[in-house]
């Protein structure tokens, strides 16, 4: 007769994985963060376009649409600083 031989599960298996959530979430902001703060450094550039009416004959609504949305990028984007994500990003990649 064969014996089986029984492996058990450490409690710690089956523990759900707290830290991947939190760094999911902390990689997620910090994206979210570069692209609304380049979106607030670029979106200026479509004013004078817009306003001159190269682009569309709906140009006020159009400029308003592009104000409003370079005021949210700017507000979400305010905390983002290049130089601290690519030390973050450099640090991870050495912990790994």
């Amino acid at each position: 007769m064969k014996s089986r031989q029984v492996t058990q599960m450490s409690n710690h298996s089956l523990r759900p994985n707290t830290t991947l959530p939190t760094r999911l979430r902390r990689s997620t902001g910090r994206r979210l963060r570069a692209v609304a703060f380049w979106a607030a450094v670029l979106l200026p550039l479509t004013y004078l376009p817009v306003l001159h009416g190269i682009v569309i004959d709906a140009s006020a609504e159009l400029f308003l649409l592009l104000l409003a949305s370079n005021v949210v990028a700017a507000y979400v984007g305010h905390d983002y600083s290049p130089r601290t994500d690519h030390e973050s990003t450099a640090r991870n990649a050495h912990n790994l």
